[in-house]
């Protein structure tokens, strides 16, 4: 009688040797896979492409090449007269020398809280944003909302190039909405 476990001759006996293990986690992300492809947009939903713009926000000139200076970007959406449940956005820095910080909460009772973002994303310049709010309409805000703010290191003099990408806006019922996204340099 061999002392060896039976799962460990199992494998053995296998002409192509892949642990049981792994062969679960691939059966389990090929039915997530086929799950993910079979779901069918909402009926009613509206096709909302996403929103990718480069915006500029000026910086001092008289700054010298390794002063370090702290600024805020304040995020705004617009849902139009819709009222705004939950959103997704990237925000991603096209240069170097700026450095995520923190995040803060939008102006709006219903995302005051700080939005849901990944920390390790914040060391490569970018981080994506999420909110939702699960308030009826009327505690929605509707029309152009802050619903951000995020607060940067910045290295040396000039203005800084940023990616926006807003990935997804929807409604209280779950409906993608349409909703520009836009950014501006903290005032005060």
């Amino acid at each position: 009688m061999s002392s060896e476990p039976s799962l460990y001759r199992s494998c053995q006996s296998r002409p192509f040797q892949i642990p049981l293990c792994w062969a679960l986690l691939i059966a389990f992300d090929l039915c997530l896979m086929a799950f993910a492809m079979a779901q069918e947009p909402q009926q009613g939903s509206a096709n909302v492409p996403v929103q990718t713009e480069e915006v500029s926000i000026p910086g001092p000139t008289d700054a010298s090449k390794d002063s370090i200076r702290f600024e805020a970007i304040d995020v705004f959406l617009d849902s139009g007269d819709l009222p705004l449940a939950a959103w997704q956005l990237e925000l991603r820095s096209l240069t170097q020398d700026v450095e995520i910080v923190g995040i803060e909460g939008g102006e709006h009772p219903a995302f005051k809280e700080p939005p849901y973002y990944d920390p390790r994303a914040m060391n490569n310049n970018r981080v994506i944003l999420g909110a939702f709010n699960t308030g009826s309409d009327n505690q929605l805000p509707s029309g152009r909302s802050r619903v951000a703010r995020v607060h940067v290191q910045i290295t040396g003099p000039g203005e800084r190039l940023w990616h926006t990408e807003l990935t997804t806006s929807a409604s209280s019922d779950g409906r993608n909405i349409p909703a520009e996204l836009s950014i501006a340099k903290a005032q005060g």
